[in-house]
């Protein structure tokens, strides 16, 4: 007969077990998630539980070609989410939380080069084109693979240009992020090459300064 004061994010695919918790839950509790991964088999029900029960819903930029990389894509996914949640729900676009994905810039994959670049651009564009919406991101995942201390630098440096372009919130090690001001500047820019792809090339195309190489050499002793 517990009762959840708290704001919570319950995060299950069971439609059940989500309505489960939201009848414990007396503040205002968020949905996670929704995506365009099988159309809408997970967006009606949850929405419609969204709207029962005045919950917030983390909407995945996922659509039935897969997770979307490209800004363009990202904003496309969240523009069809926003139609069905806001438009035909009626669900504030306030409560609505749109996570453009975080994939890692740390692989060296080509791929991923531009990973980044393409998450802080849609998060510019939902901000701008979906009035009151908010935006979300998992921090870690751009970092995946490098040590620690350089993933908590690279994490931080993220963070800081993912609010410029209007991020509202995260999920993050609060204890690992680094106040930009305590970060060396060579590292730094370092990792701000990164983010953006800032590699440099030769006339025969060779790529002569990678930043993701002279992150990992820069913090080698870290």
């Amino acid at each position: 007969n517990a009762v959840l004061t708290k704001p919570l994010m319950f995060d299950s695919t069971e439609t059940a077990v989500v309505e489960a918790a939201l009848k414990l839950c007396s503040g205002k509790a968020i949905i996670n998630s929704i995506n365009l991964e099988d159309g809408r088999k997970t967006i009606d029900p949850k929405a419609r539980l969204a709207k029962k029960y005045g919950a917030g819903l983390v909407a995945l930029t996922i659509d039935e070609k897969g997770q979307a990389d490209t800004a363009e894509w990202k904003f496309e996914v969240a523009q069809r989410i926003y139609d069905i949640v806001v438009n035909e729900y009626g669900i504030p676009p306030c409560d609505l939380m749109f996570d453009p994905l975080v994939f890692p810039v740390s692989t060296g994959q080509e791929q991923t080069r531009k990973s980044a670049l393409a998450t802080f651009e849609a998060i510019k564009l939902i901000k701008q084109r979906l009035p009151g919406c908010l935006t979300h991101v998992g921090l870690s995942n751009c970092s995946f693979g490098l040590s620690p201390y350089s993933r908590q630098v690279l994490n931080s440096v993220y963070l800081h240009y993912a609010i410029e372009y209007g991020l509202d919130s995260a999920i993050l090690h609060a204890s690992k992020i680094i106040p930009l001001a305590s970060i060396d500047e060579k590292g730094k820019e370092i990792c701000r090459r990164l983010l953006f792809d800032e590699r440099a090339f030769d006339a025969g195309g060779n790529c002569i300064e990678d930043p993701l190489q002279m992150l990992i050499e820069h913090y080698a002793d870290k």
